[in-house]
């Protein structure tokens, strides 16, 4: 399949007026629901379509980003566009359209599987070395808060600091934020990863 979620997002915000554009980022970081992540406003702001796709897809997860854009489109009035969104989601069978009455999951295929950055949480605590560029990122990316971010320098130790980011922003971002963690080690510490990947 050549398109993914990210490009049909990406395609769809394309679509907007910059006026459109700006509702539509305006509502996002309105948005609020019982046991959803919230956008950070930093991860919005002056961004383009495709680091809001990136950030919708990282945020609510392949399986909810789609439907997140296509309300949020629809609360904007850009109904039209909302509607092609939903049918480009369905004829390309991706997460996100309208949940199908008929579709069941397995119960073996519905298991829990603990994250990568769990499992490999004590390693990762005291093996990462470039720690600073990688809180930067998940500041950029909207994972951490300034605030978080400004703790997490003032703490000398980078074994600490790791600590400290394991226990705040990655418990509280759940699996979206792990998942955007994982992508900055991937970047930044790919050695470190390849190593326990191996392990």
């Amino acid at each position: 399949m050549a398109s993914t979620i990210r490009q049909v997002l990406q395609h769809s915000l394309e679509d907007l007026s910059k006026d459109e554009l700006k509702k539509f980022r305006a509502r996002l970081l309105d948005r609020e629901r019982e046991g959803e992540p919230r956008v950070r406003r930093r991860a919005l702001e002056d961004k383009d379509e495709v680091v809001i796709a990136e950030v919708l897809v990282s945020t609510f997860t392949e399986a909810k980003a789609g439907s997140v854009v296509v309300e949020t489109l629809q609360a904007i009035e850009c109904n039209h566009i909302a509607v092609r969104l939903e049918a480009e989601l369905e004829e390309l069978n991706l997460p996100g359209s309208r949940p199908s009455a008929n579709s069941t999951t397995p119960p073996s295929t519905a298991r829990p599987v603990e994250h990568f950055v769990d499992q490999h949480r004590s390693s990762l605590i005291q093996r990462i070395r470039r720690f600073p560029p990688i809180i930067n990122k998940l500041l950029e990316l909207g994972v951490l808060s300034q605030e978080e971010y400004d703790a997490i320098m003032a703490i000398p130790n980078p074994h600490e600091q790791a600590r400290y980011l394991y226990n705040g922003a990655l418990t509280s971002s759940g699996t979206a934020g792990k998942d955007i963690f994982l992508r900055v080690l991937e970047e930044i510490e790919p050695f470190l990863l390849e190593d326990l990947r191996r392990s």
